[in-house]
């Protein structure tokens, strides 16, 4: 029987952490199919105040140690965004390499960019050394590849598309009423561009169409911006949702609408696209990679209230563009952006390995 690789994976705590990167923290921790690794998870990073965030990492740091002592790590796989968890991911990548574990850094910070404008050109230096130290970087596209590179050029660099779970066959969506915006709520994710669309084109929606605006953060301020537009009969929903009451409002779903002004690459969208939801989004990041526009989908321009509510009516009335973007959303998702996808892609990391690059499968 061939060895287990080893893994230890670091990042947020799946049980108290929302977002995209946990989501993929959970779908890998979950698929069942790994054949070539064994996966221990530790978690680094938590919600809550300053203190409790600095004694998760505490713990965790220990508990690496603590591996690492024991020669039980093969490789150290982090799970990076941008600010405390970019500091956090470059003492274990030091911690990592002080005992010669290969340590691989993936790469999640939808607002990295605007990190790291802000540093000083000392700390951008640091930057550099880390992403250039690293045994090899995960990107979530080609984009994000060639802006790593721009920062640090020696860095060992490879895409790896974020992943989702897909189901053998598209559900039915002959019968579908809701609009739907997954992921947190706030002005970053253009959630207050929505309601303005919704609110200019409220009379010419049919009554029974809801909106749904299932997400953390802002909900408070998205829920006052509800009111004062009018909206209370239409935006159905403002909060995070879960478990049934989430499969039930996805199986409704006519359109996923995410209007951001920064991302990465939203699992969101591969998840909506992969369930057969046609989307619009925005023109930004890597989501030009997942959504074609007028092929699989829309996109406008970040802020551009007035093309969203073209094409959010667009959508609605035409149900035969809604089946084709449905149709050819959720076979990009199957071909390349499936978790069976993101192994094959992992596995050819560590079929061609080559010298500089880390030989493993997560």
């Amino acid at each position: 029987m061939e060895k287990r690789i080893r893994v230890l994976m670091c990042g947020s705590d799946i049980r108290t952490v929302k977002g995209g990167m946990v989501t993929v923290e959970k779908n890998y921790l979950e698929y069942p199919g790994w054949k070539k690794a064994e996966i221990t998870f530790i978690p680094t990073h938590t919600e809550g105040n300053p203190l409790k965030k600095c004694l998760c990492f505490a713990g965790g740091w220990r508990k690496v140690l603590g591996c690492l002592i024991r020669r039980q790590v093969d490789i150290l796989h982090l799970h990076m965004a941008e600010r405390g968890s970019f500091y956090r991911k470059a003492w274990l990548l030091k911690l990592g390499h002080w005992f010669s574990v290969p340590v691989v850094i993936h790469h999640h910070g939808a607002e990295f960019e605007d990190f790291y404008g802000t540093l000083s050109e000392k700390k951008k230096q640091y930057v550099k050394e880390i992403l250039e130290e690293a045994d090899l970087n995960l990107v979530l596209s080609e984009r994000l590849k060639q802006e790593l590179l721009q920062k640090a050029p020696l860095a060992k660099t490879e895409v790896l598309h974020n992943a989702v779970p897909v189901p053998d066959r598209i559900p039915d969506r002959t019968n579908v009423d809701r609009i739907l915006m997954l992921g947190a709520q706030g002005k970053r994710k253009g959630s207050y561009d929505l309601l303005e669309a919704v609110a200019a084109i409220d009379k010419k929606l049919p009554e029974t169409i809801k909106v749904w605006m299932c997400g953390d953060e802002d909900v408070a301020g998205v829920k006052h911006r509800v009111e004062e537009l009018g909206l209370q009969n239409r935006i159905e929903h403002v909060g995070w949702i879960a478990g049934t009451e989430r499969e039930e409002c996805l199986s409704r779903a006519m359109l996923h609408v995410l209007p951001s002004y920064r991302e990465g690459l939203p699992m969101s969208i591969l998840e909506t696209m992969g369930q057969g939801i046609p989307n619009i989004s925005t023109r930004i990041a890597s989501i030009p990679e997942v959504i074609q526009d007028g092929e699989n989908g829309f996109l406008i321009t970040p802020g551009d209230v007035e093309a969203l509510q073209n094409r959010i009516l667009k959508l609605v009335s035409e149900d035969r563009l809604r089946r084709e973007f449905s149709e050819k959303g959720a076979r990009l998702i199957r071909e390349s952006f499936s978790l069976k996808a993101s192994i094959d892609r992992l596995e050819h990391f560590k079929e061609n390995a080559t010298e500089g690059y880390v030989n493993f499968i997560v």
